[in-house]
């Protein structure tokens, strides 16, 4: 009876490391996936990895900031139509990440890890909530602080 008991815990155990591994796998993949469809100037692919809310957040500066997806889509929306030869665009695909900090609950996370681009030598603290919206990973969240 020990011995089934103690598989028992020990596969639900296994079951929860697993099943935590592959939420923050899908987490850096979103958050991964959000820069660079940014950098690649595709609005609707970047428009995916959002809430479409009114309670989404998106803050890199006391000065550039939206509240809510509408805004952020029109902002995002007249950044890159009217950005041709961006010189951000080649910086995004080059950024490293570290010292990743993630918390699950549930159908929430929050995330926290350092952010750098390639011969910037300045980082910067980035922050990000998420929310599982019918099995996806969605941002209604997102924080830079240099």
């Amino acid at each position: 009876m020990k011995r089934i008991l103690f598989l028992l815990l020990f596969s639900f155990y296994s079951f929860a490391v697993l099943a935590q591994e592959k939420d923050e796998a899908a987490i850096k993949r979103v958050i991964e996936g959000e820069t660079l469809s940014f950098a690649n100037a595709n609005l609707a692919a970047w428009s995916d990895y959002f809430v479409h809310s009114s309670y989404v957040r998106w803050s890199v500066s006391p000065k550039m900031y939206f509240n809510g997806w509408d805004d952020l889509y029109k902002g995002a929306k007249s950044f890159l139509e009217n950005s041709t030869g961006r010189k951000d665009a080649d910086a995004l695909h080059q950024i490293s990440r570290t010292d990743w900090d993630i918390h699950i609950n549930g159908n929430m996370a929050w995330v926290k890890f350092v952010q750098a681009t390639e011969g910037n030598p300045n980082s910067s603290q980035q922050f990000r909530v998420l929310e599982r919206i019918k099995d996806e990973w969605k941002i209604s969240l997102l924080v830079a602080v240099q």
